[in-house]
């Protein structure tokens, strides 16, 4: 233990306090020391300054050095110093804000700061060192280096000096890392340098240690040298109100002492007269001590002895029986009411009249008496009058009394036992010695449909028996094992009176009489009939779904754990499927839950009629089915059986009025080649589910060991799109829109791009989904919009005419309710006209919160902001959103483009698209244009503007601009040369 751990080892000097106190000196001193730090803290921080920039200037140029390491640790290395004086002035002047253990660990980070600048930079110039070969002149930077490591390890030790630790922090992690290095890279002249470095060091711990032992006995001497002159100041004035206080009593004192001498001789006065009345006291204490001790070796009992003439009783016991002490009793009929219960009153006093008037030899009463604590007890009184005057009246009565409650309570018991007996909800027979009935109770009749007369006398042995032999048997292993325990419980079949047989719980116990041996037995049954229904009811609901009726998650483990087992006897193989719907939790919020089961009770139809030859089929939860295969489990077999399964899953359901499309990703593991293990076995299963979804659903996937590699990558690659948002990674390209009438560029479509460090430029397509699953969709949508309002204003400045840029806005931004504030912040910021922004949203965005996405768009619409359609055609009920929502623009999805010319249903079904959205007063626009055949029949529909790779691919803002001043300069080369036709 150390100085700073143990107090006692100071001077006996500082022992003179209370110890109670050395906790809070030792608290006190750490603050002290922690203060101590603080301040020396400018000092040691200048001089680190100095020998950064000494190091800077004679290595700024040495080509034995990493010229970027070096630049990078000194820009670092007066950060980090700059950090830690800002961090110990803020230290200095909150000092109230921490306690001392958070200054403490600050100070120690602080000085592992500093230390760990002097630790990176021995790394960096370590190698600069010459080879032993080299000429001595080589040696004077190393050197000079050295001695400034040095000059900053005595200036450390001088500053930390007095906490020991704070000292360390700074040591180790300014030494070890050079040390380590020197070591990593073997040589003599490495070697030398590395055992002085640590004798070095050694020693130099060795003196901090020393000078922190001294620096704490001081700090500790000082603050218990104040505390010593306190306690003698705080002394001081204690004697000297301690002697006013003395001199008062003295005088107090001597007057005390003046009236105790008078009270005395008043005392010694009283004491004579007490004296003689004690005496007559005591003869009266020894007469009523005898009388007392008669009546209990007489009786055993209470005595009571009631003089009639002067209405006086005596009591014995009385106090001990009833808690009254004599004095609160002194006559017995003036109390007697008082404390006998209302309903043995009158019983008491008639009993007492017939003895008195001789119509009865003797007083015999059981009556409830008050306790003085509250309670009634029974009381048995039995008397007799022993004296009579001359006119034949009573004088003297004198009787027993003892409480008979236990004897009461029993009778109370037994009554309350035979009560139970008869009315007790379970059935109830007694035995005799041979086995034979002697009672049952009524609820015994109500199950088994025997009576009592129907069983008295006879065996249980005889009952039914000729119809239920093997109840002989039962009962005789039941019977020779109570005979040797005396009791015995279970379960038994036993037979009702009509011969049906129902389960019973038997609780039977040996009753034993007096001399221990067995008089009776005591059989107790409880129908079990109703038990068991519900125990098979609650483990149907243990194993099986309660919507679907499939297996549940526990039965589906329980089989698929036997299936291993077999598989791994048998060596066969089995499959593990894991199918979950795509979009149903969309449908199942915008339908309603009642809608949602329906579908879910359709699907699990379905499944189970196109799995009929599967081991298991079940219901995890929520929308997830699993499926166990143990006859095809060849690869191709089991992908046929999955595609069957996905194909019937994509017809259409009929919930209600609604007709329901629905699509299905499964996942597929494989017993062995994929695991032997249950858990193995799911987890891949489920791993290979969300590839299945991950590549758009509607898709199976078998498990592979790249799939798992894939889910690594994905968790990479989302923890890089958080850091990208910060980092400003992302870039807007915009792909240009066409006016189909005057063909020219009228717009554009920002595209996000994400311009990784490493993986260089990354297609929306591969981190979109990505965002929107983690949450970070809102922020870059809110990114992209920015800076594409941005772009535009620029364009507007640069003289290219209303050109309107389109930036999606996904569900979740419409959802959270502050898209309006977030378009009105950056179109202030940027200065855009809203006539030139257009937000495209997608259907799925309408299938949440329609009210509150209706109020959204609408609220766009007036500040005169466009709202389109993108993706039109390829969700749900799309024709109720033209209807219900403020759309100004229809954009056909590429998919019904991409087959323009190929059969007539889809060149029918974009002629109605066009036909509807005009009809509706609405501007249509193509996306996904790759073709000349593609623009000439959109030119024949009037499709109003065009976009896709025949006019552009996305391209960076420049390109865009490029095109842009082409354009214009096109444009009035034109109006010149009409000029000059004119």
């Amino acid at each position: 233990m150390t100085v700073q751990d143990s107090p006692s080892k100071l001077s006996p000097e500082t022992e003179t306090l209370p110890t109670s106190k050395d906790r809070s000196v030792s608290v006190r001193v750490s603050s002290l020391q922690t203060q101590q730090l603080i301040n020396q803290f400018p000092f040691f921080s200048l001089i680190s300054i100095v020998s950064i920039i000494t190091i800077g200037i004679l290595y700024g140029y040495d080509t034995a050095i990493h010229l970027t390491a070096f630049k990078l640790w000194f820009v670092l290395s007066l950060a980090s110093v700059g950090f830690c004086i800002g961090l110990m002035r803020h230290l200095r002047d909150k000092q109230k804000k921490y306690s001392t253990i958070q200054m403490i660990r600050a100070v120690n980070a602080c000085a592992g700061i500093m230390g760990a600048v002097w630790g990176v930079a021995s790394i960096i110039f370590i190698p600069s060192l010459p080879n032993v070969g080299n000429n001595i002149a080589d040696f004077y930077r190393p050197a000079l280096f050295v001695c400034l490591v040095s000059w900053q390890a005595i200036a450390a030790l001088t500053s930390f000096a007095s906490r020991f630790e704070t000292f360390i922090s700074f040591a180790i992690t300014a030494v070890s890392p050079g040390l380590i290095w020197l070591m990593l890279e073997p040589s003599s002249l490495n070697s030398a340098i590395a055992g002085v470095s640590s004798l070095f060091f050694f020693f130099v711990l060795l003196a901090s240690r020393r000078l922190s032992d001294l620096s704490y006995q001081s700090s500790w001497l000082q603050l218990r040298n104040e505390d010593l002159i306190h306690f003698l100041e705080d002394s001081k004035s204690t004697v000297e109100s301690t002697n006013q206080r003395l001199t008062l009593e003295v005088q107090d004192r001597k007057h005390t002492e003046n009236l105790l001498q008078e009270t005395n001789l008043n005392l010694e006065q009283k004491v004579r007269e007490r004296t003689l009345a004690l005496s007559d006291i005591n003869r009266a204490l020894r007469n009523s001590q005898e009388r007392l001790t008669l009546a209990i070796d007489a009786a055993g009992i209470g005595l009571w002895d009631w003089n009639l003439t002067n209405n006086e009783i005596y009591h014995s016991n009385f106090e001990q029986l009833l808690g009254y002490s004599k004095l609160e009793l002194k006559s017995f009929m003036g109390n007697m009411k008082d404390i006998i219960h209302p309903d043995d009153y009158s019983l008491v006093r008639h009993a007492l009249v017939q003895h008195l008037r001789k119509k009865k030899l003797s007083y015999e009463v059981c009556y409830r008496m008050k306790h003085r604590a509250g309670h009634w007890i029974w009381v048995e009184d039995n008397g007799r009058v022993v004296a009579w005057d001359e006119k034949n009246k009573p004088l003297r009565l004198i009787g027993t009394r003892r409480d008979i409650t236990p004897e009461r309570e029993t009778e109370e018991k037994l009554r309350l036992s035979a009560s139970v007996f008869e009315h007790a909800a379970e059935g109830i027979y007694i035995l005799d010695s041979q086995f034979c009935y002697l009672s049952v109770n009524p609820r015994f009749t109500q199950i088994t449909g025997f009576s009592d007369q129907e069983l008295l006398g006879k065996s249980i042995y005889d009952v039914n028996a000729e119809e239920f032999n093997p109840k002989q048997l039962t009962y005789h292993a039941v019977f020779e094992q109570l005979k040797r325990d005396d009791e015995w419980q279970g379960e038994l079949i036993e037979y009702r009176k009509n011969g049906h047989p129902f389960p019973q719980w038997l609780h039977i116990t040996a009753v034993h009489d007096s001399e221990n041996n067995i008089g009776h037995y005591v059989g107790i049954i409880s129908d079990l009939t109703q038990r068991k229904e519900a125990e098979e009811k609650l483990k149907y609901l243990a194993n099986y779904d309660r919507l679907t009726g499939l297996a549940n998650r526990n039965l589906f483990h329980d089989r698929l754990h036997t299936a291993i087992f077999k598989a791994r006897e048998q060596s066969n193989s089995l499959a593990v499927v894991y199918i979950d719907l795509d979009r149903f939790r969309t449908l199942n919020d915008s339908l309603g839950h009642e809608l949602g089961d329906e579908l879910l009770k359709k699907v699990a139809e379905r499944i189970s009629s196109c799995a009929s030859s599967a081991h298991t089929v079940a219901r995890l939860g929520s929308d997830e089915f699993t499926l166990i295969l143990d006859q095809q489990t060849e690869r191709d077999a089991v992908e046929t059986y999955c595609e069957s399964i996905i194909e019937h899953l994509r017809r259409p359901f009929r919930v209600g009025e609604h007709e329901l499309l629905l699509g299905a990703s499964i996942g597929v593991s494989l017993f062995p080649e994929h695991g032997r293990e249950l858990q193995i076995l799911i987890n891949h299963a489920d791993v290979a589910l969300q590839q299945a979804k991950r590549m758009g659903g509607n898709t199976m996937r078998f498990f592979s060991s790249d799939v798992r590699v894939a889910s690594v990558e994905q968790v990479n690659l989302e923890s890089s799109l958080r850091k990208a948002i910060f980092r400003d990674e992302f870039v807007v390209y915009y792909q240009p829109k066409i006016c189909l009438r005057t063909n020219r560029i009228i717009g554009t479509e920002a595209l996000v791009r994400w311009l990784h460090p490493t993986m260089g430029l990354i297609a929306p397509g591969q981190f979109i989904p990505l965002a929107e699953e983690a949450g970070l969709i809102s922020a870059i949508g809110e990114i992209v919009l920015e800076r594409a309002c941005q772009q535009t204003q620029d364009w507007h400045e640069q003289g290219f005419g209303m050109i309107c840029t389109s930036v999606n806005v996904v569900a979740q931004q419409l959802q959270r309710g502050n898209l309006l504030d977030i378009v009105d912040k950056i179109l202030v910021g940027t200065g855009l006209d809203p006539i030139a922004l257009e937000l495209e949203v997608t259907e799925s965005s309408f299938m949440e919160d329609r009210h509150i996405v209706c109020q959204t768009l609408e609220g766009l619409r007036t500040r005169g902001i466009k709202i389109a359609l993108d993706d039109f055609g390829t969700g749900y009920s799309s024709l109720s959103y033209l209807r219900d929502f403020p759309i100004d623009i229809l954009k056909i999805d590429q998919s019904f483009v991409f087959r323009i010319g190929q059969e007539e249903k889809d060149d029918a079904i974009v002629r109605a698209i066009f036909a509807m959205g005009h009809s509706l007063g609405m501007k249509i626009v193509a996306e996904g244009v790759e073709t000349q055949a593609h623009l000439d029949f959109l030119k024949a529909q009037g499709c109003d503007a065009i976009q896709g790779f025949l006019i552009s691919r996305p391209v960076p803002a420049e390109v865009l601009t490029a095109m842009l001043e082409k354009q214009r300069d096109e444009q009035v080369e034109s109006v010149a040369q009409q000029f000059l036709a004119m």
